[in-house]
């Protein structure tokens, strides 16, 4: 078809407004000038470009060679986040790390670059450099990460890069089923009550959906605002919200753990009461029971938080999200199995597509008439076309936190920032309070926050309290944030209306005592009918 044809068929058949969108055809002034290809930029490789981006924040990061990153040395700490978190450009300070963060500058700058490539370039090859950035060089960093980078398994693939949590919660509960793992008629799943919906409410679910057994689900439950629990509780496998310690938790879990469970899930630290278990200390007492139950440990609230060191743990499973505590990219997540106890196999998945390269299963070996998939968590990465921009960028937050880029970064040094802005929001808490309930102590704290207080170890940054009486808790983030510029959440847990405010270490010590300052502002105001009340009606319930 010569091109006067061609230009009168489209004209014909979209009208010459159509035709004038059409690009190389509608801005020419000749058939020859519409026959020509634009000149090609020379860009050089996808991954040459981004290893050159990764360099140059490695050499900006030698300026902060000398800073040894003390959990409390706040100017250090503030010269890492202004570097790497462009505070000046925020409209609010989000103090709510157990939902949200912002990324960390060499993640939005990889956002960028790759979206930049990809609007110029989607060929195959340049898609599969960028599948190498993510799913091979990122991957390996983020094993490095979870102390995973040195153990030397016959499968390649430890670690999946899934949505977030939620789907790699719900990649758990409804893969072991399907695959046969657990019968529901026979089978239980521990599950604790203050877990994330998608690694709780999903459960109950699918089981009255699908018709499981009476005892299927059992409830490791939570005495909300409490640090004993009565006899009869203690026997129904109850813990105290501000248990004195790790003992008491292993006794409730006991309780609720019989010969035919199979499966035992919980939140690592729990976004609903700030509780961080003893995860070490449950396997192995999960594992003297019965070492074929399987334990996944929602990590939504560690991922990013703790020094992880999955090998030590011996969880069967963990699911994160990077745009939560490690400042990472949004809608990404991990999905981590333990190659070491055959975790992967004993799931279906519920995806079947193809992965980063284009392949299905068939293409290793694996033919869908077979039945048979992967044996190891590449299972879970065919996902079909997912946002390269974000997978890349997941490479970059992993090189951040295993301090590649900022010299005195580890994952240890994380953790014990974090677990001491979480220190601080107690004292600021402790001061503070009394302000607003006259009956509060450093005694009575418990009646008041959630969040454990009476041991240091069973808390990192996750803090929930109560609002006085009469004082909306929604009402109080709406205020706090229109009024003073701070985001944090509104959560009903367990018929409790409360707040919660987690930093991370993209906050400083100032954020910490400036959230706190203004929520009893608000407080106060609510009180004084200064600020409104009943005009937040959302909340995580």
């Amino acid at each position: 078809m010569s091109q006067f044809t061609r230009r009168k068929f489209i004209g014909v058949a979209l009208g010459a407004g159509g035709a004038a969108l059409l690009p190389g055809i509608a801005f020419t002034s000749s058939p020859a000038e519409a026959r020509k290809t634009p000149a090609r930029k020379e860009t050089g490789s996808a991954l040459a470009r981004i290893r050159a981006a990764i360099e140059q924040w490695r050499v900006d990061g030698r300026l902060f060679a000398a800073d040894s990153l003390a959990a409390d040395d706040n100017a250090q700490w503030d010269k890492l986040v202004r570097h790497y978190f462009d505070r000046e450009a925020y409209t609010s300070i989000s103090v709510n790390s157990a939902n949200i963060c912002p990324s960390m500058r060499p993640v939005t700058a990889m956002v960028d670059l790759v979206g930049r490539l990809l609007a110029g370039d989607l060929s195959f090859p340049m898609r599969g450099e960028l599948a190498d950035a993510s799913l091979v060089h990122g991957l390996g960093a983020v094993k490095d990460w979870l102390g995973l980078g040195n153990i030397k398994t016959q499968a390649d693939f430890l670690l999946a890069l899934v949505a977030n949590s939620t789907e790699g919660n719900n990649f758990i509960n409804n893969g072991l089923v399907s695959s046969g793992f657990f019968d529901p008629q026979k089978d239980n799943v521990v599950v604790w009550d203050v877990n994330h919906p998608t690694n709780y409410d999903a459960w109950f679910y699918r089981k009255a959906t699908q018709g499981w057994g009476k005892d299927s689900v059992r409830v490791l439950r939570t005495k909300m605002f409490a640090q004993k629990v009565t006899d009869e509780e203690a026997k129904a496998g109850m813990l105290p919200s501000d248990p004195a310690s790790e003992d008491d938790i292993l006794a409730a879990l006991r309780q609720v753990v019989d010969n035919n469970t199979k499966i035992v899930t919980l939140s690592w630290q729990s976004n609903e009461c700030g509780m961080l278990l003893p995860m070490k200390r449950i396997v192995d007492e999960l594992r003297s029971i019965n070492k074929a139950i399987y334990i996944h440990a929602d990590s939504a609230q560690t991922f990013g938080v703790l020094d992880l060191r999955l090998d030590e743990v011996g969880v069967d499973s963990i699911s994160g999200s990077f745009h939560k505590w490690p400042c990472g990219p949004k809608m990404v997540g991990i999905l981590s199995m333990n190659n070491r106890t055959g975790a992967a196999e004993k799931f279906t998945p519920s995806i079947w597509g193809y992965d980063e390269h284009i392949n299905t299963p068939a293409d290793y070996g694996f033919p869908a008439e077979s039945g048979t998939i992967d044996p190891n968590a590449k299972r879970f990465s065919y996902l079909g076309q997912q946002n390269d921009a974000t997978l890349v960028s997941t490479w970059m937050a992993a090189l951040f936190h295993t301090g590649h880029f900022h010299p005195g970064v580890t994952p240890a040094k994380i953790e014990a920032r974090i677990h001491a802005l979480g220190g601080k929001v107690q004292q600021a808490l402790f001061r503070n309070l009394p302000k607003l309930f006259p009956d509060f102590t450093e005694k009575t704290a418990y009646r008041f926050i959630t969040t454990p207080t009476a041991n240091d170890k069973l808390r990192s940054s996750v803090f929930l309290f109560r609002t006085p009486d009469g004082i909306g808790a929604g009402d109080v983030m709406k205020h706090v944030y229109e009024k003073h510029r701070f985001a944090i959440a509104n959560l009903k847990v367990k018929g409790h209306d409360l707040l919660r405010i987690s930093p991370t270490f993209c906050n400083t010590a100032g954020d910490v005592e400036g959230v706190v300052e203004a929520v009893v502002d608000v407080v106060k105001a609510m009180r004084g009918n200064k600020l409104a009340s009943n005009v937040e009606t959302r909340t995580y319930a």
